[in-house]
């Protein structure tokens, strides 16, 4: 008896925005944006380029829906632990310290291979001035002004350390938190997250510095 061959349609096992996002995030994170096509990210996905710009028309539409995926929630966190030290008197440097970097470390503790190379991607994207990152943090619950009122709660902290060493102190904090993989540190993360011992000396060395005559 003869068969033909059916022709594969669309998959519908799987949701292919998350799996254009997950691939993205993976590809971005060890490979470099710009070392990425969407073609590649559509190839490695497993479907059709078609598919790909249907959800993300460009590859800056596809770079802002990863960074913002974890982003969001991660970005939410940090505002609320700043806007409740502004109701405290008795703030300290490890205070600010731990307000932008805990939300952080429970984002690795629930995926602790891929939000690490989210962060990294996070980073490298900061540091560049995109304003992929820099547009939704500013305007109304802007995060940079958030920290400056909490930190003015802190009396070991003047204007310029704020202005100066503050951004220096959690870029440097988070970009030692997004090598967490690498051999350098002796990798202290695993499928449990963060070494507890790690997050904690990394938060004492930061809150340390920041407060440095």
């Amino acid at each position: 008896m003869e068969t033909t061959q059916r022709r594969r349609g669309p998959r519908i096992d799987v949701d292919v925005r998350v799996v254009l996002l997950d691939t993205a995030e993976e590809l971005f994170g060890t490979e470099g944006v710009d070392a990425v096509s969407l073609r590649s990210v559509a190839r490695e996905a497993g479907v059709a380029p078609a598919a790909l710009t249907h959800h993300f028309p460009s590859k800056r539409d596809l770079l802002g829906a990863v960074v913002w995926r974890r982003g969001e929630r991660v970005a939410e966190d940090v505002r609320s632990r700043l806007r409740a030290l502004q109701e405290r008197d008795d703030l300290d440097t490890r205070d600010l310290v731990d307000a932008v970097l805990l939300p952080f470390v429970t984002e690795i503790a629930a995926d602790p291979r891929r939000a690490v190379l989210w962060l990294r991607l996070v980073i490298t994207t900061a540091l560049s001035g995109d304003a992929v990152i820099i547009e939704p943090v500013s305007g109304e619950g802007d995060i940079a002004d958030l920290f400056r009122r909490a930190a003015a709660g802190v009396s070991c902290l003047d204007e310029r350390a704020v202005d100066l060493r503050a951004p220096i102190a959690m870029f440097s904090m988070l970009t030692s938190l997004a090598a967490a993989d690498l051999g350098g540190w002796g990798r202290p993360i695993g499928r449990e997250g963060l070494d507890p011992e790690f997050v904690e000396q990394l938060a004492l060395f930061t809150s340390y510095g920041l407060r440095a005559d």
